[in-house]
């Protein structure tokens, strides 16, 4: 998670998103709307956002603080995100270093831990990555 705020420039944006305390879906909503203006205004640079892979780069973000929002609002139910690494598929034209077979495994994983497994955190194949 923290490797993909590095590539946000926006300190607002940034701000939201790590302070998973006050993190709320509202708050996520107003960074992606916010967002979704500045791009539609054509100020998306000006305003802090990624030049390249913005749209990827601020919908990962996105989602991994959703997730955070999620887990808390259901703490009965294990919610977190997994990145299975950078696997041969179709929308990399096969340049994937892993296997589809072996990014499954990291997600599975995650789909079998234990009852009192973690919740609400960011994987990066079997790793926890940290917030920052």
């Amino acid at each position: 998670f923290l490797n993909l705020l590095q590539n946000i420039p926006s300190e607002w944006a940034r701000g939201i998103f790590t302070d998973v305390d006050n993190l709320t879906e509202e708050s996520v909503d107003e960074v992606l709307n916010q967002y979704l203006k500045d791009l539609n205004e054509g100020s998306k640079e000006a305003k802090g956002w990624p030049s390249f892979l913005s749209a990827y780069t601020v919908s990962k973000a996105a989602m991994n603080a959703y997730t955070i929002v999620v887990a808390k609002k259901h703490p009965h139910i294990k919610i977190n995100t997994v990145c299975p690494g950078f696997v041969k598929t179709d929308i990399n034209f096969e340049s994937g270093t892993l296997t589809a077979e072996e990014g499954a495994d990291s997600i599975v994983r995650l789909a079998l831990l234990p009852d009192d497994g973690p919740s609400g955190l960011f994987f990066i194949r079997s790793e926890i990555s940290p917030l920052g």
